[in-house]
């Protein structure tokens, strides 16, 4: 609750507010121009699919009720693609933040000195590796959804993995020095990381939270790595800081 309450004293502040707006815009403009495309597109294939199909394909469609059907799962394909890819475009798009925002919170609260820090290649790689897993883990899942009660949640969980894993990476390439970070990484993220970004991705579900709050994200991720993982106490200097620009 401590975390959360220096978190969200940060967070509203403006010069993170104004960081906030970055990947919020940029997010919103790109997936909103694919939401309707993408929208557009899936519909005219089904129209397509069951207007040039054989003819019980052809009579089904003929029906009201399945064009109001056939609208609606396009609908729901095409939101969740958005509401997925905002999230994971606003985590690249606040990635190049991150750095800042960690400096900051530093500069105010730990004055922790980072010596020898994480490369860029190493985070590459990493993120690599990350992305073969999770390409693994979604062929899996896609074969699990022949499996009944299964299927609903499979994909779900799978992108979790992913959510998880580029938020604690962002983070911690940021915050910690290579031999922290080797550390941090071959071992599995505690307990508070995993039910943090667990809430993050739960929220993240939400249109729009996503890409609104991850900046707040970022923070809180933060405070969590100075205080769990570097066994930091934060201490402030000065409260006007969070009212400058």
């Amino acid at each position: 609750m401590e975390i959360l309450q220096l978190s969200l004293r940060d967070f509203f502040t403006l010069k993170f507010l104004k960081y906030t707006l970055v990947p919020f815009i940029v997010s919103f403009i790109f997936l909103g121009i694919f939401a309707f495309f993408g929208f557009s597109l899936l519909l005219e294939y089904f129209n397509t699919l069951f207007g040039e199909g054989n003819e019980i394909l052809a009579w089904f469609y003929s029906f009201a009720f399945i064009h109001f059907l056939i609208g609606v799962l396009s609908f729901l394909l095409t939101s969740f693609v958005f509401i997925f890819a905002s999230v994971f475009l606003a985590i690249l798009i606040t990635s190049f933040l991150t750095p800042y925002i960690a400096s900051q919170i530093n500069a105010k609260y730990y004055h922790h000195e980072l010596k020898n820090k994480v490369s860029i290649l190493k985070v590459f790689l990493h993120m690599l590796w990350i992305l073969i897993k999770f390409i693994g883990l979604f062929i899996l899942a896609t074969l699990l959804l022949f499996l009944p009660f299964i299927n609903l949640f499979v994909y779900y969980v799978v992108i979790y993995y992913l959510f998880h894993n580029f938020l604690i990476l962002d983070v911690s390439s940021s915050i910690l020095n290579q031999d922290e970070f080797k550390k941090f990484c071959s071992q599995s993220s505690a307990l508070e990381f995993k039910f943090s970004t667990l809430c993050f991705y739960i929220i993240s579900s939400v249109p729009f939270l996503g890409i609104l709050l991850q900046v707040f994200f970022v923070i809180f991720l933060t405070h969590l790595f100075y205080q769990k993982v570097l066994n930091l106490n934060h201490k402030v200097l000065n409260d006007d800081d969070t009212n400058k620009p």
